[in-house]
Order: structure tokens, then sequence, then C-alpha cells
């Protein structure tokens, strides 16, 4: 291709790997928005096994040992699994998920449901309101609580 063209980029419609919008609130807050549409279903945390009653570097070595293996089910339940099942759903649905996280000085998660076409409306509704210092509040979403 010569360097004359202009360099197109590829669209992406939803990626939950990097971050729709950034943007920074009056008070310092650095936010990251996201905008996906796969979402895993929960799964109750794996419980760890636990090897004797006193701490021992072999029981810690066996411990960790155990704890592995009995997680490889669970990866291979998700992969094979949750992430064809989640893929469909989101194939099939209307929704998309807005959702805008702050780290420091400590987390705050905000995240709502949307339909697919009011997706930019409601990122732009988002980015601003949090640039102003408000507290976002969006029409047409539904918000989610964790």
């Amino acid at each position: 291709m010569p360097s004359s063209w202009p360099a197109y980029r590829r669209e992406t419609s939803t990626s939950s790997l990097r971050p729709s919008a950034r943007t920074t609130s009056p008070d310092g807050r650095e936010w990251e928005i996201y905008a996906y549409a796969l979402q895993l279903p929960r799964r109750q945390p794996a419980s760890h096994a636990v090897v004797g009653e006193v701490p021992s570097w072999q029981g810690s070595i066996v411990e960790a040992v155990i704890n592995v293996l009995a997680s490889i089910p669970r990866l291979l339940v998700r992969v094979f699994y949750d992430l064809p099942v989640a893929a469909v759903r989101a194939a099939r649905s209307d929704e998309c998920l807005i959702e805008a996280v702050s780290w420091a000085p400590y987390p705050i998660r905000l995240r709502w449901a949307v339909s697919k076409e009011r997706k930019g409306q409601a990122l732009a509704q988002v980015e601003g309101q949090l640039a102003r210092g408000e507290r976002p509040m969006l029409r047409n979403a539904k918000q989610l609580l964790y």
C-alpha cells in the first residue's frame, strides 16, 4: 500500500480489553469507560484445599499443587462452555454494557445496561458527566449493581 493512501483503522464495535473512552474528573480522578456485549456468567469462587493443620513448607507445596489441579476443570468449563454460550447470547441480544471504572484513590465501578443502538449516546453521556464532576445518570439505561 503506498504511503500516500490514508491509513484506515478497523472499527471495533465493542472491546473489553481497552477502554472506549478515558476522562478525568475535576477532582483529578481518572476514569476509564468500557463498552462490551459479552458477559460471562458469574461462578462461585473455587474453594481451596487445606492440607493439615500445621503450616509447613511441604504442606504449602502440596496445597499449591492440589489447588492448581483443581482449577483446571473450572478453566476448561469457562473456556469451552461459558464463553461460547455467552458469545451466542451477546450476538442475539440487543443489550450492551457500559462500565465506568476508576482505580485511585479507591476503586469505583459504575455499570449500566443499554440497547446497542444507544451505546454511543450512553458513552458520550457518561464521559461528559464524569468530566464535569457529576455522578452519571443515564436516560434510557438501567443501572446495574454488583
